[in-house]
């Protein structure tokens, strides 16, 4: 199996491991299932063979409520609410870990007192573009299906244990991150992965059945609602779906209720381009693009919405009303036809 970093890397990641008393793990504004699965891998595989260190989760807003079953989620500190805890562990900490993003400027308003912090801090990420001179290391394979495959090859490399927890958040972070190994797997190396976690005793129906049939009643109303006004073009092989603020609350809406809504129109005949747009509570609009085939929504999504990913699952941003974005999403498909075709 490959690995996504040579002999000295993995030397210096263990001493630095080694020498730090004081551990915070980061993950990205709006964690998805594999920013989680990385960092609760690291944070039980490092407490299996130092149980004397200090380990802590942060993320910069609250997780996805269907994600709430894996092993230490709820010791995660959500710097929203808890922002002076955060800022004082940041402070206290030998070594920072970020996981699942490219860049500081992903972690919001977390960014400032990380900045502050000196410690060495390590990126382990699978998107394309890292700021590596943000880092002391940086491990970056965009070949990767997911920031938990790499972290799995780490914890290997490392010879670092893989208790069963940690297992189960590594096999949901590939899970997400490939929409359920549709995307971004399409390596030997992934698949060798998923069978070393099997072997490592996770029950993948266990796991399946929380990501994935463990939904609200009312989530599945603000689904059939989505699809109800789901909007397609097919001049562009390309469909949309949008929800204002009042819509996401009429469908008493939870973080990570909307998760895979992006996917759902690439199940129609010849559409290659799906959109999902929410409005978001400061009035911005989130996107998220998802396509099929040779077409990068990366680039769409970087040169038009201030955002990128990987070629086919991206997302961005725009400062505008939600009818302003639908329109700027569609203007903006004129450019791509010839692709789309």
């Amino acid at each position: 199996m490959k690995l996504p970093i040579d002999i000295e890397t993995v030397s210096i990641l263990s001493r630095l491991l080694n020498e730090s008393r004081k551990i915070v793990i980061l993950m990205h504004v709006n964690p998805d299932g594999d920013a989680m699965g990385a960092c609760l891998a690291i944070y039980h595989s490092v407490l299996q063979l130092y149980s004397e260190k200090e380990v802590v989760m942060v993320s910069p807003n609250h997780y996805p409520a269907f994600l709430q079953w894996l092993e230490s989620s709820t010791k995660i500190l959500i710097f929203k609410d808890k922002r002076k805890i955060v800022k004082e562990k940041i402070a206290e900490a030998d070594l920072i870990i970020c996981v699942d993003f490219n860049s500081l400027a992903r972690l919001e308003d977390v960014e400032t007192p990380l900045r502050h912090s000196s410690v060495p801090k390590i990126l382990i990420d699978h998107h394309i573009h890292p700021n590596r001179e943000e880092f002391a290391v940086a491990i970056s394979d965009t070949t990767a299906s997911s920031t938990s495959e790499i972290v799995y090859r780490l914890l290997q490399a490392m010879n670092l244990p893989v208790p069963v927890p940690a297992a189960e958040a590594l096999l949901t972070g590939i899970m997400t991150d490939t929409n359920n190994f549709r995307d971004n797997a399409s390596t030997p190396e992934t698949f060798e992965v998923l069978a070393d976690l099997l072997r490592l005793g996770v029950d993948k129906d266990k796991v399946t059945a929380a990501i994935y049939e463990n939904f609200s009643a009312s989530r599945m109303k603000l689904l059939g609602y989505a699809l109800e006004n789901m909007v397609t073009l097919p001049e562009y092989n390309a469909a949309y779906m949008s929800l204002s603020l009042e819509e996401l609350n009429r469908f008493n809406f939870q973080p990570g209720d909307t998760e895979s809504f992006v996917n759902y129109p690439l199940n129609i005949a010849k559409i290659k381009l799906s959109a999902y747009m929410s409005e978001q509570q400061d009035g911005s609009i989130r996107c998220s693009f998802r396509s099929r085939g040779d077409f990068s929504v990366n680039d769409l999504a970087r040169k038009h919405f201030n955002g990128g990913g990987h070629r086919n699952a991206a997302g961005g941003r725009l400062t505008c009303s939600l009818k302003e974005a639908t329109a700027f999403f569609v203007a903006q498909l004129e450019n791509y036809k010839d692709v789309l075709q």
